[in-house]
């Protein structure tokens, strides 16, 4: 996996040497794997990672899993920053905005704000292929033009979407094997 991460980081030119990383992790597996991945090749592409978890306040569970991405960040020796996002007021002041798209919105907010405050040039986010196939399929399904058709970016602004290129498969193969 970690050499499909390489090729796409090199192939869609995501990170150079010296840059400072924002991860986004949740805690599911898919972003584990991701900041993983990128601890794993911190030293050969030179990069400085912080690890960042975002709690929306939507669910009784959400401090669970920020505690759980700190301890994982301690644990790699990585710096670590929690973030709370105000969703209700997103959503507020975006009428109509589905809770989804209000929390999406006010979680790649924070992340850039974060990124900005830690000198970051990036932002990983864990989106992977099954998510690139959901995303075009639900873009058919509601009736997209062509642009639509190219699916999730592998970059946007600040961020990037290294595992793009890697299944739900072989993350779950990757962690297994790690532990």
């Amino acid at each position: 996996m970690l050499s499909a991460v390489l090729a796409t980081i090199a192939a869609n030119d995501l990170l150079r040497e010296g840059d400072r990383v924002v991860v986004a992790v949740s805690g599911g597996p898919d972003s584990m794997a991701l900041l993983h991945v990128l601890w794993e090749l911190r030293a050969r592409l030179g990069l400085t990672l912080v690890v960042a978890a975002v709690d929306h306040g939507l669910r009784a569970d959400a401090r669970r899993e920020v505690d759980l991405v700190r301890e994982r960040a301690e644990a790699l020796g990585l710096p670590f920053v929690a973030v709370a996002v105000d969703v209700a007021a997103e959503r507020r002041g975006r009428r109509g905005a589905s809770l989804q798209d209000a929390a999406r919105d006010a979680r790649l907010r924070a992340l850039a704000a974060l990124a900005r405050a830690h000198g970051a040039r990036r932002v990983a986010l864990g989106h992977q292929a099954d998510d690139q196939a959901e995303t075009v399929l639900y873009r058919i399904v509601r009736g997209t033009g062509v642009a639509g058709l190219a699916g999730i970016p592998y970059a946007r602004d600040v961020f990037i979407r290294p595992l793009l290129d890697v299944t739900r498969a072989q993350i779950v193969r990757y962690l297994r094997r790690r532990r």
